[in-house]
């Protein structure tokens, strides 16, 4: 008896220390898990809070970009107004006003973060401007770049072209006096202008043996100076740098044309341009010539003596006509004569555009 009494006794001990055993390894492999679990959730925070940093920061770095995108057009940048403000950046004591700087811009949201965009510049260097983009929403983050503002001279170069067809037979600015012979002109429509001046008195065109066919003078055509008239778009310097003496001939005090003139110029299908600028006189054009395009005086002429000229085109004098004299014809161009298109020197023209960029090493995130 007294020997299984001992025997139950002794299993009941082992039975006891097994169960401690027991619970001591499972609270250490409790912590054991804790501890994991623990460390886990901790990377976990630590991630979500890099996500939410990044995403503020780059809810900022878009806001400074759209703002950016919009000073880049110069009309917005001119229409800036700025206010004394010390409460930004160092180094800036302005501030663009909210009217100036619209909420479009100014307050974004971005990705769930609203972000307020401020612009910003130091009145002692008003051409840098500092953009600054405030985050806002499970994290913050801000953003400043600087940029630089200036201007670069812009030349743009277009086709420019003269169609006879919308230039009167004769142009002048003067007077067309002593008008002897039997010369003609014919107007490129009936009834149309055979004559455009810029004077308003009838008695500063005396037309005399000269028949106009049905056509008409249109008085006070224009003003200024009948080059201007015709080439609204081309300087004489330009025509001169031009002149190929193929289609567009050019003659002046450096130049001499002949006299008399008794070369035939142009077809219907490939007209010309013939400018006698100032210095090259008034050279007497005669022999049956035939010219199909534009002839250009500068100075008058007093005592021209045509002859037997036929300009299919248009004649155009910057001073007095006198003596148009013997059979010379002067027609106006029409559809039937060609295109009557002359392709002149590019119209350049020159305008100051904005320059835009950002300043190296002034970008600044937190």
């Amino acid at each position: 008896m007294r020997n299984a009494i001992m025997i139950l006794t002794s299993r009941r001990q082992q039975g006891m220390a097994t169960l401690t055993m027991s619970l001591v390894v499972l609270f250490l492999a409790s912590l054991m898990v804790f501890y994991t679990s623990s460390g886990m959730l901790f990377e976990i925070k630590t991630g979500n809070n890099q996500l939410y940093q990044s995403k503020a920061m780059e809810a900022a770095r878009g806001s400074v970009e759209h703002s950016m995108a919009w000073l880049v057009n110069s009309s917005n940048t001119s229409s800036l107004a700025w206010t004394t403000d010390a409460t930004g950046p160092a180094g800036t004591n302005q501030k663009a006003t909210a009217a100036s700087f619209p909420s479009s811009v100014s307050s974004q949201t971005i990705g769930g973060y609203t972000v307020a965009v401020s612009l910003w510049r130091n009145s002692a260097t008003p051409t840098i401007l500092e953009v600054s983009a405030a985050a806002s929403g499970d994290a913050n983050a801000t953003i400043r770049q600087r940029i630089r503002l200036g201007t670069t001279t812009v030349t743009t170069t277009t086709p420019n072209t003269l169609n006879i067809a919308s230039v009167a037979p004769i142009v002048i600015k003067g007077q067309l006096l002593e008008v002897t012979g039997n010369p003609d002109v014919y107007p490129s429509t009936i009834g149309g202008v055979a004559i455009a001046t810029s004077s308003t008195n009838s008695s500063d065109i005396q037309i005399g043996h000269l028949d106009l066919n049905g056509g008409t003078i249109s008085y006070g055509a224009f003003t200024g100076d009948a080059w201007d008239f015709v080439f609204p778009n081309t300087t004489k310097a330009q025509m001169k740098a031009a002149a190929d003496y193929q289609k567009i001939y050019f003659y002046d005090g450096t130049v001499a044309p002949p006299d008399p003139w008794h070369q035939s110029l142009g077809t219907a299908s490939d007209p010309v341009i013939l400018i006698f600028d100032t210095g090259a006189g008034c050279p007497k054009i005669n022999g049956q010539v035939v010219i199909y395009g534009l002839v250009y005086f500068a100075n008058a002429c007093v005592d021209n003596g045509w002859g037997g000229v036929e300009i299919h085109g248009s004649m155009v004098a910057d001073g007095t006509i006198r003596k148009l004299n013997a059979n010379a014809e002067f027609t106006g161009w029409s559809v039937s004569s060609g295109s009557g298109v002359i392709t002149l020197p590019p119209t350049t023209t020159t305008s100051t555009a904005q320059t835009f960029a950002k300043l190296a090493a002034s970008w600044r995130d937190f």
